[in-house]
């Protein structure tokens, strides 16, 4: 039920029926993707999250443009302002977007462009505090792709070989190490002191939301990488 709820959603805001649309997202989204924490709101971050529903449209054919970065960061930055604003600046938006998959239009599940650019259009529109995080970098908690892969993909990816006076030393020997560092981390949901994942921080606490900050420094500017690490001098 749940799935054909889901479905019902996603073609209703891609039509454009907002009435048709918040009826269906808010019977969909009873589960909430972003889930409340344990007592003291901290969690590990390798706990399962239910994926969103990733059937294909009914009539078998593609929903939405195609995967496009100018397209996709137009697109969440008018849709998730304030305080559900996930970039800082369109460079920012589209430092991430050169780095993640493109995928394929309609996707609304997996670590992709696509998938972002989708739930940047009219779900976030409809409601952009369920929608706006899947169509943030770090893809919602589990809905365009999981946390700790994307961090780690991005980390090592950008931190790796990096040479000159300034540069610091890797965080993460491979890919698998920083997975396996990542899982410990404690991941605080959004709304609690120190919690969350917006382009305004946090910036202090022993926590993968203060890597997840610092990450887009990393991204954008190349700077910071040694503050992703399990050893991090800012989260601490």
């Amino acid at each position: 039920m749940r799935r054909l709820l889901f479905s019902l959603c996603l073609a209703a805001v891609t039509a454009g029926s907002a009435t048709a649309g918040i009826s269906a997202c808010s019977s969909a989204a009873s589960s909430d993707r972003f889930p409340a924490g344990a007592e003291d709101a901290s969690h590990r971050d390798g706990s399962p999250v239910d994926p969103a529903d990733g059937s294909a449209p009914a009539d078998g054919g593609a929903v939405g443009p195609q995967p496009e970065c100018t397209t996709y960061c137009d697109a969440v930055l008018e849709s998730c302002k304030d305080g559900q604003a996930q970039y800082a600046s369109k460079d920012e938006c589209l430092a991430f977007c050169a780095r993640l998959p493109p995928g394929k239009a309609g996707d609304n599940d997996g670590n992709s462009v696509a998938c972002r650019q989708l739930y940047a259009g009219s779900p976030a529109r409809t409601d952009s505090a369920k929608f706006c995080g899947a169509a943030g970098p770090f893809g919602g908690g589990g809905i365009c792709g999981e946390r700790c892969p994307i961090f780690c993909e991005l980390a090592v990816g950008t931190c790796a070989g990096r040479t000159g006076p300034d540069a610091s030393a890797p965080p993460y020997g491979s890919y698998a190490d920083c997975q396996t560092t990542c899982l410990g981390f404690a991941y605080k949901d959004g709304g609690v002191d120190g919690g969350g994942e917006l382009a305004t921080g946090p910036t202090s606490g022993n926590t993968l939301n203060c890597r997840l900050y610092y990450l887009r420094e990393a991204v954008t500017y190349g700077q910071s990488c040694e503050n992703l690490g399990p050893q991090s001098p800012a989260c601490e």
